[in-house]
């Protein structure tokens, strides 16, 4: 369960308003986060995003590797980071506050040409990748065996088309670290939460998980959260092919993208049974039979 501004110890806070001023009220964000606090802050400074996490978080690297990456990242479509505190046993990132919603993946969303110029500008400004001390999509992924596992562990959860082309699955899964790997740096989490829109402009967010990897990744992770929003994966993979990136790329590259991503998430459903799993790989498995069918 998360905190409240309230919650905080009164060290933190105090620190926190010599930033931004007073806090005079707060807003909790709409979407999921992986931080102990979130919360635009209403000060007499000014809006502010402040998201904080425990010392003692296991996730507590993500927020230090997003107060890095922030400052390698395009202002036009990454909100800048502000300040960061470290106090009482906790860190705390502040933010410029971005206006906007979050973005529309739905199929005829006036929303999608958006999202596909914003990956355009993310792979021009981020190509070559910053030297920045985060392992690499390929590193990632390297000697994972999801399929594997799934076969000899939880057979009984598979369909029969999956069960069928499991040796397939499990040698594009050995074959996608090298495949995947390239030198854009690619946010690896791209949702409809973390695109904000604001007019015409989209600004990114959530920069806790990225790595190095091929130019066409991020659209890639797009097209099953459009499968995810009710786009067919043929109509997923069409709006994929007005982004430049993804023409370029080679479908069995691709392919084995899609098998990997779903291999994980299918894994995790197996051994925890629940949303988001289950979704995500269904998702997965839907379009992994469009492409290999």
């Amino acid at each position: 369960m998360g905190y409240d501004w309230n919650d905080l110890p009164s060290e933190l806070r105090a620190d926190i308003e010599s930033q931004t001023g007073a806090v005079t009220g707060t807003e909790p964000p709409t979407a999921g986060t992986v931080s102990d606090f979130a919360a635009t802050l209403e000060t007499t400074g000014g809006q502010v995003f402040c998201k904080a996490v425990r010392e003692d978080n296991s996730k507590a690297w993500m927020h230090r590797l997003e107060s890095v990456v922030n400052t390698v990242l395009p202002a036009s479509v990454a909100p800048r980071m502000l300040w960061k505190v470290e106090s009482a046993g906790w860190l705390a990132l502040g933010f410029e506050h971005a206006p906007g919603r979050h973005a529309d993946l739905s199929p005829g969303s006036a929303d999608l040409p958006l999202v596909a110029r914003t990956l355009e500008q993310l792979t021009d400004a981020l190509t070559p990748a910053p030297p920045l001390r985060a392992f690499s999509l390929a590193d990632r992924w390297a000697g994972e065996d999801f399929w594997r596992k799934l076969g000899d562990q939880h057979r009984d959860r598979l369909d029969p088309w999956t069960v069928e082309r499991l040796d397939t699955l499990i040698l594009a899964e050995r074959e996608a670290p090298d495949l995947i790997d390239g030198k854009t740096l690619v946010h690896t989490d791209l949702t409809g939460p973390n695109l904000l829109v604001d007019g015409g402009t989209v600004r990114v967010i959530d920069w806790a998980f990225p790595a190095p990897g091929a130019a066409w990744a991020d659209t890639a992770y797009m097209v099953i959260r459009l499968i995810e929003a009710g786009h067919t994966p043929q109509d997923a993979e069409r709006w994929a092919s007005s982004v430049s990136m993804w023409r370029e790329a080679s479908p069995w590259s691709v392919t084995t993208f899609g098998v990997i991503l779903t291999g994980l998430w299918t894994l995790r459903a197996a051994e925890a049974p629940g949303a988001p799993w289950n979704g995500l790989s269904a998702h997965g498995l839907a379009w992994l039979r469009h492409r290999l069918r």
